[in-house]
């Protein structure tokens, strides 16, 4: 994949939002509540995500249908900007290669359909269904930001009263 592939996404705020969301989010699960007030927060907690699959050092996990997700659902979050390259301080949003990981899991959703445990389907719906969102939420700031680089308002393109 070229670098002309991927959009160079800069919010010079993020860090500060991420960190925002992560607190909100551990509030609310302290509090008992939902964290998909924080999607960065709820997709590192997602089924699947490799916290749950760490073991002793230089040992690797069983192979499961968890550790399976554990592979795909990290690229994603990385493809959508929520996981920053090491050291880095820009994040580089790649939303066809994020979308392609959606699709893909989506494909091994439906052709999977009746032969997983009731776990292993929570799991990857819950995935997919954190992924979409987050991509939603992704794409739509990506055009934004689009939009303001070409000197638009966003709000101006809004419809409703003026």
């Amino acid at each position: 994949m070229s670098d002309e592939d991927r959009k160079l996404f800069i919010d010079e705020g993020w860090k500060a939002q991420v960190q925002r969301e992560k607190e909100e989010a551990a509030r609310k699960l302290a509090e008992g509540g939902d964290a998909d007030a924080a999607p960065e927060a709820a997709a590192a907690q997602a089924p699947g995500s490799p916290e749950d699959l760490e073991g002793e050092e230089g040992e690797l996990p069983e192979a499961s249908f968890s550790a399976f997700l554990a592979g795909f659902v990290p690229q994603a979050l990385y493809a959508l900007g929520l996981i920053p390259q090491e050291g880095q301080q820009q994040v580089f949003v790649d939303l066809g290669q994020a979308k392609y990981i959606i699709d893909m899991l989506e494909m091994l959703q439906e052709k999977t359909q009746g032969n997983l445990t009731e776990q292993e389907s929570q799991e990857l719906t819950q995935s997919v269904s954190e992924l979409n969102r987050v991509f939603a939420l992704r794409a739509q700031q990506v055009e934004e930001m689009q939009l303001k680089q070409a000197g638009i308002d966003p709000n101006n393109l809004k419809g409703g009263p003026q």
